[in-house]
């Protein structure tokens, strides 16, 4: 039986996105390739959801969404660019833009807890979230490659 990754996976493939489904160590995670974004549509975007594993059982299941904005970022970049990303985290509506310091990227990260339904349903939940969180970086995208410094 499908999971709801392989069901948005499958959704998303026939949108014709380029996406890639791998299983890393027991999680499976789905890459969608995002591009045409920020406002005059020639960025580009990697976007990573992942089911956490949860040890016990729960009603909810929980799903890491995040996402490549930037790459290569200088040391004495960091800094500036952190108290710029701070300032949009206090204004954006979903997520928060992070810098992950060994990789020298600026990620925005979001995590959804969802009802455990059918995988159906939840697909449909993750299919949700990721058009808000899609349209969110869309709408932040050039603001945050003006915060690097």
């Amino acid at each position: 039986m499908a999971t709801a990754l392989e069901l948005l996976r499958d959704r998303l493939t026939e949108d014709s996105l380029e996406i890639a489904y791998d299983n890393i160590d027991g999680v499976n995670t789905l890459r969608v390739i995002l591009d045409g974004i920020g406002a005059d549509e020639d960025g580009l975007v990697v976007l990573e959801i992942s089911e956490i594993p949860i040890e016990e059982e729960d009603k909810y299941g929980y799903f890491h969404f995040m996402s490549v904005l930037a790459n290569k970022l200088d040391d004495d970049q960091i800094p500036a660019t952190l108290v710029n990303l701070n300032e949009i985290n206090s204004e954006t509506l979903l997520g928060s833009y992070q810098i992950v310091s060994e990789a020298g990227t600026i990620v925005h990260k979001y995590i959804l807890r969802t009802p455990l339904k059918d995988a159906e349903g939840t697909q449909e939940d993750l299919y949700n979230c990721l058009v808000d969180v899609v349209a969110i970086i869309n709408e932040d995208y050039d603001r945050v490659l003006l915060s690097i410094e």
